[in-house]
């Protein structure tokens, strides 16, 4: 089984997919998995991929989520030593598929600087979301990471974390 990492939005999940793959570790950005990620209804009907232009409709009506059957096939894809990086509203319906969990944390300033430049549609429900996540997460059972820091920083603890999950021991 893989290693879900999972932060809200600005914590540096697609940046820290380039760095891992860098490092050698296969690693998938659950946004960028063809058929993975859509907006969905309430049904888990898909309605739309990422070039949605967001709309108030659209988020009072449908979600980010994952595609239950394709989630097991990226697992099965990515192997034990594979890492998803991602979020997704239902991604608690797959948490069990994982064997490892990983929260980038960070705070409010942070995230509300580090999504700025994001459609304020999408800020006002990134903010409201990031205490109920993060919680989430930590019930689960998630190791966390501090994505408050570098990019550079968060990519070391994280490997640091799947290397010692590994039994390789230290960095060096």
């Amino acid at each position: 089984m893989a290693t879900l990492v999972s932060g809200n939005p600005g914590s540096g999940k697609s940046t820290l997919t380039a760095l891992l793959r860098n490092q050698g570790i296969r690693a998938l950005d659950s946004d960028e998995v063809l058929g993975l990620a859509a907006w969905m209804d309430a049904s888990g009907e898909v309605v739309g991929d990422g070039s949605l232009e967001p709309t108030p409709e659209l988020l009072a009506t449908c979600f980010w989520g994952w595609s239950g059957p394709r989630v097991a096939q990226v697992i099965d894809e990515l192997g034990a030593d594979g890492v998803l990086l991602g979020i997704a509203v239902n991604q608690w319906d797959f948490i069990h598929l994982f064997d490892r969990l990983v929260l980038l944390e960070l705070d409010a300033p942070t995230q509300r600087d580090r999504v700025a430049s994001r459609d304020p549609l999408f800020r006002q429900q990134i903010a409201v979301g990031l205490p109920v996540m993060q919680a989430q997460m930590l019930d689960h059972g998630a190791q966390t990471v501090d994505a408050t820091q570098t990019a550079e920083h968060v990519a070391r603890d994280v490997l640091a974390l799947l290397r010692s999950a590994r039994g390789t021991g230290s960095l060096d």
